[in-house]
């Protein structure tokens, strides 16, 4: 008997996940790497975005709903700030092992406010993507989730397709 995350396992077989070839899908890691690619979770397209702040609502290629509900841009963001601190944080501690004793505090300022301002501008496609990438991983466990039809009935998707 086979379990829903079976093929979230590396040397999970078409076989054991009870899936045939053709219709398997990928595992965690390529999903979270296609997503970090901005790429599909699903089929690993691009052209997911109509530029750079907008992401389509479908891919083009396979149909999979890249955002499923109102709000489910939140996590994107929260990605965003995560990624955002962490590299301010990054910064900060090179800039005060490089210039301690001696602090300059208005350059390190300007420097933090730049990084505050530009760097979720830049990560803003890539959070999306990834996000879509934990959703699919999540969701493609559901038995409603098999066909894009009963994708767009599931529970998060508020019966609108």
């Amino acid at each position: 008997m086979s379990g829903p995350w079976d093929d979230l396992e590396q040397g999970a077989t078409p076989e054991r996940s009870g899936t045939p070839p053709d219709h398997r899908t990928p595992g965690g890691f390529t999903v979270l790497l296609r997503g970090a690619t901005r790429r599909c979770p699903r089929c690993g397209s691009g052209r997911l975005f109509s530029s750079w702040f907008k992401i389509r609502e479908r891919c083009p290629r396979c149909g999979l709903r890249l955002e499923r509900e109102e709000g489910g841009f939140l996590g994107a963001m929260t990605l965003n700030y995560l990624f955002t601190a962490f590299v301010w944080l990054i910064v900060l501690v090179g800039w005060l092992v490089l210039d301690l004793p001696d602090l300059h505090v208005p350059a390190l300022t300007i420097t933090s406010i730049a990084i505050a301002a530009f760097v979720p501008l830049v990560f803003w496609p890539f959070s999306k993507t990834i996000w879509a990438s934990v959703d699919f991983l999540i969701y493609r466990t559901s038995p409603d989730y098999g066909s894009r039809e009963a994708a767009d009935r599931s529970s998060g998707n508020g019966g609108r397709s």
